[in-house]
């Protein structure tokens, strides 16, 4: 059993009532409207929308098919009408209401997550047919309007006809079903919703600023001109600087700043480009807080054209190259982009695909652009994005400020050892923030050379890059290590130079780091971050004393726990995000007090060091005793020879109990893998021992390395 706020585990309901935290929501259902509200208590007991009487709602998923159908179909009306109000947006020349539309699509947004944590569904992909023409024949509007007025028709048709759908399904089913409730209650919520935008039109006809008015973190703004004004005249009086400017600002500007193949920069270059790139971002329109998704491979254009989006006000946000097209336009639909900076628009459906630059446009005119001074923030500015890469569901888009600038450097320096004479390399790419705030933002900001490689990375590409550029400190993940090893290119990193490792982005097993330290010489420093706080914030050194807390990072316990109990913590940075965009639910949970608290689990040594013990989805309970997947599968995996990798899942057998389910990469040699794996499993507790097991070809890993779990569980299913 799990509370049912921070997710700790706790013991049995058997053992006795238990009471973790105080402000654990219960969910109540209206007998009025069937609004689902949630919250611990409302005034008078009665609905806070239509003043109803209220019952607690049971945490039950609707399991009939049905049931689910209703859902996909609420999420498919969700993600067109997100698509509609972000389409609206940048298509529509009032200002005003591009911002006004781009709220409208963080409510759908938000919708969508209470749906999915509500009734534990993913969000499905969009359509990537969705057109402003199809959204208004859904509307009950005959031709596609143009003028801002008829965009709010279009807006509150969706909403009216969508709840008159669900209303209609939910007269169906019997009394007091699943089905019937679950119907009920997504009219409601549309209802809800046409309501507040018949609210924001009539205000918006009057000229008064909308209830909706509000920045990318739900903070109330004036409208569009007078924010802007006011956000810029905040920033002058305040004295706060530019994110790029405090990167790129204070080195020798005769140092080799960036080196991508045969080209290079120097960081008095940098700093000309990137001012001449703000300067070409300001000539073709763009405004401070206007987005910018860099979807390039890594290189010398990929740096200059995010360091020049911060540089000239506008919100950076990395895309991956090579991400898989429905994900592209999930991403589309929830950002909104003024511009996107890619090799080809080919995967970009309108309007988005208006709106892309290619490579030889942005070289031309970043060449022919006068520089532009650092256009003045506040701190708190959002100044970039970046992707979480969550293991399960989508990933979240998670905004941070410009003061992430102002210590981004301190981890790798004093945590680390990296100093401004070091050469780094990072074998992930920059779209994910492991990379891009320890090698190139701390890297820069240090004064170091940072390598840049636009190739996907392999062990053989990693290799030949080291060996051609001889870095000295080498950023990598344990896959990519585990790789090195198995194809025999270990050695060469160190005899290239490389005089420092650093390993993060996931677990790396004990038997890995060893065996690398065997082979090469060099200690792997491991790291623990997460894109919500950028920098490393706990450190293992590989000498017994686990993980400790980086230079400059507070770290608690999120409650009181036992010894040797696993337990979220409470990190507090000055790297710090803002939040997630469009997730007020994931943020309530992850961000508290100024402090962020992953849902990975750690615990406390004798010693006084932290242990990982894996994510709240790898501690499972199994015949009523806790296992620890990760610690189970680096047991399998470092006793038994032959065998590259292995990860274990909880999967439920026929009669729906739980149990293990083991994959494992042996290559040729799985035959004689499966009898050790089993022959292991034998010694341990009948309760950890795999019930299924299952030879791979390769662990599925998303594009930052990451184990995807869930993959697994569906493979399983399969087999």
């Amino acid at each position: 059993m799990r509370c049912p706020k921070c997710q700790r585990p706790l013991e049995d309901a058997s053992e006795g009532v238990y009471i973790c935290c105080a402000d654990a929501s219960l969910r109540w259902r209206c007998a009025q409207c069937a609004k689902v509200s949630e919250g611990f208590a409302f005034p008078y007991g009665r609905c806070p929308h239509c003043s109803g009487a209220l019952a607690v709602v049971d945490g039950s998923r609707p399991e009939p098919a049905s049931a689910l159908g209703g859902l996909r179909a609420a999420f498919e009306i969700e993600l067109g009408g997100r698509a509609f109000y972000q389409r609206a947006a940048a298509e529509c020349r009032d200002a005003d209401l591009q911002q006004l539309f781009g709220r409208f699509a963080l409510m759908e947004g938000e919708h969508m997550e209470t749906l999915s944590r509500r009734y534990h569904v993913d969000v499905p992909e969009a359509s990537p047919g969705f057109r402003l023409e199809v959204a208004a024949v859904f509307a009950d509007v005959e031709h596609r309007p143009q003028d801002p007025d008829n965009l709010f028709r279009i807006a509150i048709g969706l909403e009216n006809r969508a709840a008159a759908y669900f209303a209609e399904c939910a007269a169906r089913p019997g009394q007091g079903t699943a089905e019937r409730q679950l119907y009920a209650e997504l009219a409601a919520e549309e209802r809800e919703h046409a309501l507040m935008l018949a609210t924001e039109q009539a205000r918006w006809r009057s000229g008064r600023a909308g209830v909706f008015s509000t920045d990318l973190m739900g903070r109330p703004l004036p409208l569009h001109s007078n924010a802007q004004a006011q956000a810029h005249a905040q920033a002058t009086a305040s004295g706060a600087d530019n994110a790029a400017r405090l990167l790129v600002t204070g080195q020798d500007a005769a140092r080799t700043a960036l080196v991508c193949g045969e080209a290079t920069l120097s960081y008095g270059q940098l700093r000309d480009t990137v001012a001449r790139t703000a300067g070409y971002w300001r000539s073709l329109g763009l405004r401070p807080g206007d987005r910018i998704a860099i979807k390039l491979p890594d290189g010398i254009a990929w740096v200059t054209a995010f360091l020049g989006a911060m540089w000239a006000g506008a919100v950076a946000v990395p895309v991956n190259p090579r991400v898989p097209a429905p994900e592209w336009h999930y991403i589309l639909d929830e950002a909104g982009f003024s511009l996107i900076l890619a090799e080809s628009a080919d995967d970009t459906p309108a309007p988005w695909r208006e709106r892309t630059l290619g490579l030889d446009s942005f070289h031309q005119g970043q060449a022919a652009a006068q520089p532009l001074p650092a256009c003045p923030v506040s701190a708190d500015t959002p100044a970039f994005w970046c992707h979480s890469s969550g293991t399960s569901g989508k990933p979240k888009a998670v905004v941070h400020a410009h003061r992430f600038a102002r210590s981004i450097e301190q981890v790798s320096r004093d945590g680390v050892g990296i100093h401004g004479g070091d050469r780094l390399f990072a074998s992930s790419r920059l779209f994910f923030s492991y990379p891009q705030t320890n090698s190139l933002w701390a890297g820069l900001k240090l004064g170091a050379t940072v390598i840049l490689d636009p190739q996907w990375p392999t062990a053989a590409s990693v290799a030949a890059t080291v060996a051609a550029q001889r870095p000295t400190v080498l950023l990598s993940v344990p896959s990519l290590y585990r790789n090195l090893l198995h194809e025999g290119l270990a050695p060469g990193i160190a005899a290239a130079g490389v005089r420092l490792c650093l390993s993060a982005g996931e677990a790396l097993p004990p038997s890995l780091r060893d065996e690398w330290q065997r082979q090469t010489g060099l200690a792997i420093v491991n790291g623990y971050g997460a894109s919500e706080v950028l920098v490393l914030v706990m450190l293992d050194r590989g000498d017994g004393r686990g993980f400790r807390p980086s230079p400059g990072v507070e770290i608690q316990p999120l409650g009181e726990v036992l010894p040797g109990q696993p337990s979220r913590l409470r990190i507090r940075v000055g790297t710090v995000a803002l939040g997630y965009l469009d997730r007020p639910q994931a943020q309530a949970e992850a961000f508290r007090d100024d402090a962020f608290c992953p849902a990975d689990l750690f615990a406390r040594d004798d010693n006084g060091g932290w242990r990982f013990a894996g994510r709240e989805d790898s501690l499972v309970k199994i015949h009523g005793r806790w296992v620890n997947l990760v610690e189970l599968e680096e047991c399998l995996s470092a006793q038994t020879p032959g065998i590259r990798e292995g990860a274990a899942v909880l999967v439920p057998d026929e009669d729906g109990v739980d149990a293990v389910a083991f994959f494992y990469c042996a290559g040729d040699a799985a035959a004689v893998v499966a009898d050790l794996l089993r022959a292991r499993a034998a010694t341990l507790p009948p309760h950890q021992r795999p019930r299924w097991w299952h030879a791979v070809d390769a662990l599925p890993r998303g594009p930052t390395g990451k184990l995807l779990r869930r993959k697994l569980q569906e493979l399983h299913g399969t087999l």
